[in-house]
């Protein structure tokens, strides 16, 4: 018998229902006809995500590393055997694109609130979880992106 803590990714990702957010995690792929069929359900790829935010994994190189040596959680992701590599998550981030994961975000954070009064270990999981990945979005910045000079910074203030 499989015993299962409070908390564990598996218990979270099995009361999650990602059925609103199968068009943007679809996009690009084929579901039938000729050519390859798809290796990994993309659900899987964003649970693996979501799952490097909630165990704080820095690089996805590093997630994958864990996925094939932690059959516990390559199961709780869904993937079978065999984990993915790391060009195949770079793939589906370009794939899904900034604003797909925008939504995705959004959706997640919703559901968060959704389930704050009735689950709440599983809401604050959701928001954890939620910010999926700081490289797939632009980085903010005040400065004119046509202006070419350089900033002085820290090294004015020595010289004056």
């Amino acid at each position: 018998m499989e015993k299962k803590k409070i908390g564990s990714p598996k218990l979270l990702f099995k009361n999650l229902d990602l059925t609103p957010i199968q068009p943007i995690l679809w996009t690009d792929l084929h579901n039938d006809g000729p050519g390859r069929p798809v290796e990994y359900n993309p659900e899987w790829d964003l649970k693996a995500l979501m799952l490097r935010q909630l165990e704080q994994i820095p690089y996805v190189k590093d997630l994958v590393k864990r996925l094939r040596r932690n059959s516990y959680l390559r199961r709780a992701c869904g993937y079978g055997r065999r984990a993915p590599c790391e060009a195949h998550f770079s793939q589906m981030k370009k794939r899904i694109g900034a604003e797909g994961f925008r939504t995705i975000e959004a959706w997640l954070r919703r559901e968060a609130l959704r389930l704050r009064r009735s689950q709440p270990l599983a809401a604050s999981g959701l928001i954890q979880a939620a910010g999926l990945d700081g490289t797939d979005l632009p980085a903010w910045s005040n400065r004119d992106p046509h202006d070419t000079r350089r900033g002085l910074g820290a090294r004015a203030l020595l010289f004056t």
